[in-house]
C-alpha cells in the first residue's frame, strides 16, 4: 500500500511540472495569483540509465515509474557552526562594584590569625586547662574518679536501700530459724475477788480473796513434715539473694559513676571545641569585614561569615547546658548534699580527662568470666533454690504436726487465808494436729509455689542470655570506638592542614570563603567525633567491667556498718571462684552454665597430618 502511494505521489509531482525535491519558497502574506491550469498528462521519457519499468500497466497502457531512491540527509554541522540565533541568550551578570586598591599587610595578617589559632591539637588542652582553672571553686574539694566511686559506695541511695533489703532478709531468716529452737515463756498473774462473790461461790467457806500464779513453760516443735526446715532453707536463699543483689547494685552504681563522671569531662571538652570554633568564625567575620571595607570582597562574603558564626553559637550553648546538667546528675548519683545556703553550687571540682587506654579482649573467655562472676545471675540462681524450698514447705501441709511442752506451775492456795501458801508442780504434754481435709488449700499452695519456681527458672535462663548479650555488646562497642578513634585522630590532623591550605588559597585569590568555612566545619566535626569516640570507649569499658563484675572485689568483706553483724556469714560468698550452688534436682540437667563453661574441644588433625604422623612413627620404629 505504501509503495503504491509513493508511486502516485511521484507521478503527481511530475505531472504538475514541479521538481520532486525542490525546497518550497517561504510563503508571503499577500494576494496570490490564481494557479495555472494543469497541463495534459504526457508520459515523460525515462532518463538514460534508468531501470526498465516493470509491474502492472497503467490504464493508458504505460508502465509505472520506479520508486526513486530516498534522499540522503546532509551531515550535521559542528556545534561551533550552529547559528547563534538558536542559542538561548545568557544575561550578563553585573559584578558588585569594588573599590580599587590592593590588600594591606594588616588584612593578610588577620586572615592568618584565624587559622594559626591551632584549635585542633596543640592549643586544645591548653584551653581546656584554662577552663578548668577558671571554673574551679576553691571552697569545695577536688574529685577524681576513684574518689567518686568510694563516695558513691558509702552514700549512694540505691546502695543504702539494697543494704536495708539485705538486713530485712537477714531478719526474716532469723525469725524462721527460731521455730526449731526451744521456746521458753514466763507467765504471771495476780487477781482479787470480793468477799461477796466468794461467799456465793463457795457457800460462805473461809477462802482467800487474793490469788497469784507464776508459770514457766517450755515448748519444742518435734515434727511438722519438714515445713520449718524448708522455710529455713528458703530464708537462707533469700538472704544470699539479697546479698548478691547488693553486689549487683554496687556494680551498677560504679558503672554509672564512671559513665556520668566522664560525661562531665566530655561536655567540658566539647565546650572548648565549640568555643574555639566560634572564635575562629569570629576571626573570619572580622577578616571579611576588613576586606569588604578595603573593597576586595563583596558584601556577600561578610553575610556568609555572619551566618556561619550565628550557626556555631547554638552548639556551644548546648554544650554548656549539658555540662551543667551532667554535674547536677553526678551530685545526685553520689548521694551528696549541696552547701548550706547554696543549693546550686556543685560541692566538688571534677579532675580528670578522657584517657584512652585500649585493651585486648577474648569474647569466649569474657563470657565465661561473666556468667561465673555476675552477681545478678547468682541472685537469680538463689531465687530458684528459695522457690524450690517453698514448694517443699507447702507440701508439708499434707503431713501432721507434733509439738511437746513442759510447764512448771507456782500459784497461791485459794483454800487458805494465807497469801503465802502456794501450790506448785510440773506439767508435761504432747500436742498433735493433722489437717485431714482442708478444702484443697494445700494443693493450691503447692501449685502456686511450683509455678513460681518454674518462672524463676525461665527468668534465670533468660538472664544468662542477657549477660552474654551485655558482654558482646560491650565488646562490640569497644571495637567500634577504637576504630573511630583511629580514623578520627588522622582526620583531625588532616583537617588542620586542609583548613590551613584553604585559608592560603583564599588569601591568594584562588579559593573562596565557602571552602574555608567547609573545612572549618569538617574539622569541628572530626574533633567532636574524636572526643565522643574517647567517651564511647570509656563507656564501653564501664559496661564491660559491670557485666563481668570486675569492679567489685568479692574477696573483701563489704565494709559497711549496716552489714557488719552478718558479714561473717558472707565470707564464703565473697570468693569469685566459689562454685555456683547446685540447682534443684529436676533442673540440674538443664543448667545453662554447663555448655558455656566447657572448653571448646581441640580441632581434630586432618587425614593428611595423621598419615604423615603414622609414616614418621613407622620410620622411627624401623
Amino acid at each position: 500500500m505504501i509503495l503504491k502511494f509513493s508511486t502516485i505521489l511521484t507521478a503527481a509531482f511530475l505531472f504538475a511540472g514541479l521538481p520532486l525535491f525542490a525546497q518550497a519558497p517561504t510563503p508571503q502574506f499577500q494576494d496570490l495569483p490564481p494557479p495555472p491550469p494543469l497541463p495534459q498528462f504526457t508520459p515523460l521519457p525515462l532518463p538514460s540509465g534508468s531501470p526498465t519499468p516493470s509491474g502492472t500497466p497503467l490504464p493508458d497502457g504505460t508502465m509505472p515509474l520506479p520508486v526513486p531512491p530516498m534522499p540522503v540527509a546532509p551531515p550535521l554541522p559542528e556545534p561551533s557552526q550552529i547559528s547563534s540565533e538558536l542559542a538561548a541568550p545568557v544575561p550578563a551578570q553585573s559584578a558588585e562594584p569594588l573599590a580599587p586598591g590592593p590588600e594591606t599587610p594588616v588584612l593578610q595578617q588577620s586572615a592568618r590569625t584565624a587559622v594559626t589559632k591551632e584549635m585542633a591539637t596543640t592549643d586544645f588542652y591548653k584551653a581546656l586547662n584554662e577552663l578548668i582553672a577558671k571554673q574551679r571553686n576553691p571552697k569545695v574539694p577536688d574529685l577524681k574518679i576513684e574518689d567518686a566511686i568510694q563516695t558513691a559506695i558509702k552514700q549512694n541511695p540505691e546502695i543504702l536501700g539494697a543494704v536495708q533489703e539485705l538486713n530485712t532478709s537477714s531478719g526474716k531468716f532469723i525469725s524462721i530459724r527460731s521455730r526449731i529452737i526451744p521456746q521458753v515463756s514466763l507467765n504471771s498473774n495476780y487477781g482479787y475477788t470480793t468477799r461477796e462473790v466468794n461467799d456465793v461461790n463457795f457457800g460462805g467457806a473461809n477462802i482467800n480473796d487474793e490469788a497469784w500464779s507464776v508459770n514457766v513453760e517450755f515448748s519444742q516443735l518435734i515434727y511438722d513434715g519438714g515445713a520449718v526446715v524448708s522455710g529455713i532453707r528458703a530464708a537462707l536463699s533469700d538472704e544470699q539473694e539479697a546479698y548478691y543483689r547488693l553486689r549487683g547494685v554496687i556494680d551498677n552504681v560504679i558503672s554509672e559513676v564512671k559513665i556520668n563522671f566522664f560525661e562531665v569531662v566530655l561536655n567540658r571538652a566539647l565546650i572548648i571545641a565549640n568555643q574555639q570554633s566560634v572564635d575562629l568564625l569570629a576571626e573570619q567575620l572580622k577578616d571579611q569585614q576588613n576586606r569588604y571595607e578595603a573593597g576586595t570582597v563583596p558584601r556577600f562574603n561578610v553575610l556568609q561569615a555572619e551566618v556561619a558564626l550565628a550557626n556555631a553559637k547554638p552548639p556551644l550553648i548546648q554544650a554548656q547546658n549539658n555540662y551543667r546538667v551532667s554535674m547536677y546528675r553526678l551530685v545526685r548519683l553520689l548521694g551528696m548534699d549541696y552547701p548550706p545556703g547554696f543549693p546550686s553550687e556543685v560541692p566538688f571540682n571534677i579532675v580528670g580527662k578522657l584517657d584512652y587506654k585500649p585493651r585486648t579482649f577474648n569474647s569466649d573467655e569474657s563470657v565465661r568470666i561473666a556468667v561465673t562472676r555476675n552477681p545478678d545471675l547468682k541472685a537469680q540462681r538463689q531465687l530458684i533454690l528459695g522457690e524450690a524450698a517453698r514448694v517443699n514447705q507447702e507440701v508439708a501441709g499434707y503431713l501432721p504436726q507434733i509439738s511437746a511442752s513442759a510447764r512448771q506451775t507456782n500459784e497461791s492456795d485459794f483454800l487458805t487465808n494465807n497469801l503465802g501458801d502456794m501450790v506448785n508442780g510440773w506439767f508435761f504434754g504432747v500436742k498433735g494436729s493433722w489437717a485431714v481435709w482442708d478444702g484443697l488449700l494445700t494443693y493450691g499452695n503447692v501449685k502456686t509455689a511450683k509455678a513460681r519456681m518454674e518462672q524463676a527458672k525461665i527468668n534465670y535462663d533468660n538472664g544468662v542470655r542477657e549477660v552474654i548479650l551485655q558482654v558482646q555488646q560491650a565488646i562490640s562497642k569497644l571495637l567500634e570506638a577504637r576504630e573511630t578513634v583511629d580514623s578520627q585522630e588522622a582526620s583531625v590532623v588532616q583537617g588542620v592542614e586542609a583548613l590551613r591550605l584553604a585559608q592560603e588559597r583564599l588569601d591568594a585569590g584562588a579559593g573562596t570563603q565557602l571552602d574555608v568555612l567547609n573545612q572549618q566545619t569538617s574539622l569541628l566535626q572530626s574533633q567532636t567525633f574524636l572526643l565522643q569516640a574517647y567517651y564511647s570507649y570509656i563507656q564501653g569499658l564501664a559496661e564491660y567491667d559491670r557485666a563481668l563484675s570486675l569492679d567489685t572485689r568479692f574477696k573483701d568483706i563489704f565494709d559497711d556498718p549496716l552489714t557488719k553483724p552478718q558479714a561473717k556469714r558472707f565470707n564464703k560468698l565473697n570468693d569469685p571462684e566459689r562454685p555456683q550452688a547446685k540447682l534443684p534436682r529436676e533442673y540440674r540437667k538443664q543448667d545453662p552454665l554447663k555448655p558455656i563453661l566447657e572448653k571448646a574441644p581441640a580441632p581434630s588433625p586432618t587425614p593428611a597430618a595423621t598419615k604423615k604422623k603414622s609414616v614418621a612413627e613407622t620410620k622411627k620404629t624401623n
